[in-house]
Formats: structure tokens, C-alpha cells, sequence
């Protein structure tokens, strides 16, 4: 065998070694998942992925500018709980309503402050879904662009995979969901 077929030999093999230990180990260097805040030609609205897996992190980023809109909310809602008629949403901040709920499970009293951000609720991470008489997770953006918040995605994957539900409390319309899967089983 020449020199230059046992060094292409030895490049292959470990290239075919490298691509290996690349999918054996990719889902331990995921990144996790990203919803992002957007207001463009489709209007003020959450991007967010289809799936994440429970473990994952889910990433949440501002991309609108607060000085013209607003702050947002990305707080996490039982489907039941998202007011689905404008005159529903327009009502949102009622007494009654789910996005007052929200404002007070971040201990905003009238039009105060808010004064617990991100408002945790059940394990630490996302995974608990709120309604009118039930806390849930909830990060308010504030008023500076290019906020951002990473949490591991906590939702309760046992019976299977979950759907999570969410809205900005301040732009009710603004509303999504994502299916929570069971992690991605890694070999060890």
C-alpha cells in the first residue's frame, strides 16, 4: 500500500469515526429551542418551534422595539384560559380575566410596578400552565430592547408528550403553543 492510500485510508476512518461520536453525542450539546417576540409584515406575534423536548432549554427573545409597542409577557396559560374573541381579549385585563391573573402573579397591584420577574410557579423552569385561580410561569420584558430569558423546559413529559400554551398579557391576541416531548434518550 502506498503512503498516500493509507493516509486517505486513516483520513476516512477518522472522519467516519468523528461523524459517529457527533450523533452519538448531539443531543447532549443541544442548544435548546427559541420563541421569538416579532413584529413585522404578519403583525406583533410569538415565533416559536413546533417541539421541545422536556430537559431542553426554551429561550425567549424580544425582537421588538419597546419604546414604539411595549413590553410583552410570555406567560405560560392552561388553553382554556386564552381569550379566543376580540371581545375577549379586549376584556383581558378585567376583573376576571386571565391577563389580570397574570400582572398579579408578577405582584403588580392597580398600575404598579412589576415586582416579581420572572414569576415562578411549581418546579423551577417552564412547566407550569396558569388560569384565573392558578399560578403559572410568566417573564415580563420590560421596557429595553433585545431582552432575552433561557429556562429548562420542566413541563410533566410521564403519560407522553404535553402541549404548552402561551400569551402576552399586554398584546392578548398574541398567543402560541409548542408540544413538550420526552427528552431524546442519549447512549452512555
Amino acid at each position: 500500500m502506498t503512503r498516500l492510500s493509507h493516509r486517505r485510508r486513516s483520513l476516512a476512518l477518522l472522519a467516519g469515526t468523528a461523524a459517529l461520536l457527533m450523533a452519538a453525542f448531539a443531543p447532549a450539546f443541544a442548544s435548546g429551542a427559541t420563541v421569538f417576540i416579532k413584529a413585522d409584515k404578519k403583525g406583533l406575534r410569538f415565533v416559536a418551534p413546533a417541539t421541545v423536548a422536556a430537559g431542553e432549554e426554551l429561550k425567549v427573545v424580544n425582537q421588538t422595539d419597546p419604546r414604539k409597542i411595549g413590553p410583552h409577557t410570555f406567560s405560560l396559560v392552561t388553553k382554556g384560559s386564552l381569550p379566543k374573541t376580540p371581545n375577549a381579549r379586549k376584556l383581558c385585563f378585567a376583573k376576571g380575566h386571565i391577563c389580570r391573573a397574570i400582572a398579579r402573579w408578577h405582584g403588580v397591584k392597580g398600575n404598579g410596578p412589576v415586582k416579581e420577574n420572572p414569576a415562578e410557579a411549581g418546579l423551577p423552569g417552564w412547566d407550569t400552565l396558569g388560569n384565573l385561580t392558578r399560578d403559572g410561569d410568566s417573564w415580563f420584558t420590560g421596557n429595553k430592547a433585545g431582552t432575552s430569558i433561557a429556562q429548562t423546559v420542566t413541563a410533566d413529559v410521564t403519560a407522553g408528550p404535553t402541549r404548552i400554551y402561551f400569551l402576552c398579557a399586554i398584546h392578548p391576541w398574541m398567543q402560541g403553543s409548542t408540544e413538550v416531548t420526552p427528552p431524546v434518550a442519549t447512549t452512555g
